[in-house]
């Protein structure tokens, strides 16, 4: 399992105090509309970034590891429309209970998702938390 991300979507960026000397020294990227970008080790070779608006806020978080992350750790109080959103999915009539690329939308939340043979990739956004001028396609 993927140890605990530093990111909870739709939350201020908050790190304990015994990361703050590796927080620091993360790779910081600015985007477009004032958007900072900080990629995190997974802990399993992989990385989790988080897109952090101008106010400080975690607007969309991104995934590249080898193994699942921790949703409900990283989707915070968006996990409970995401998992709404999960099961309609998988009882909708013709699908396929185990999907290699799925998309899920939630009241105030996008969910994009792929996995084999333990490489996981995804992203998850809160449209109403998105910088003006920041395109969330953009997000990788």
């Amino acid at each position: 399992m993927t140890p605990l991300a530093h990111a909870v979507l739709g939350e201020p960026l908050a790190l304990p105090s015994a990361s703050r000397a590796q927080a620091a020294a993360a790779p910081r990227s600015a985007l477009p509309a004032g958007v900072q970008m900080v990629e995190r080790a997974s802990g399993d070779g992989g990385w989790i970034r988080e897109y952090v608006s101008p106010q400080g806020i975690v607007f969309a978080v991104s995934w590249n590891t080898r193994f699942k992350p921790r949703l409900d750790t990283l989707l915070g109080r968006y996990q409970a429309g995401y998992a709404a959103a999960a099961s309609q999915a998988l009882a909708r009539p013709g699908r396929a209970a185990v999907q290699r690329q799925a998309t899920l939308r939630a009241d105030d939340l996008v969910v994009q998702s792929s996995g084999f043979l333990n490489t996981f990739h995804g992203r998850a956004w809160a449209p109403s938390l998105v910088p003006a001028g920041f395109n969330a396609a953009t997000l990788r």
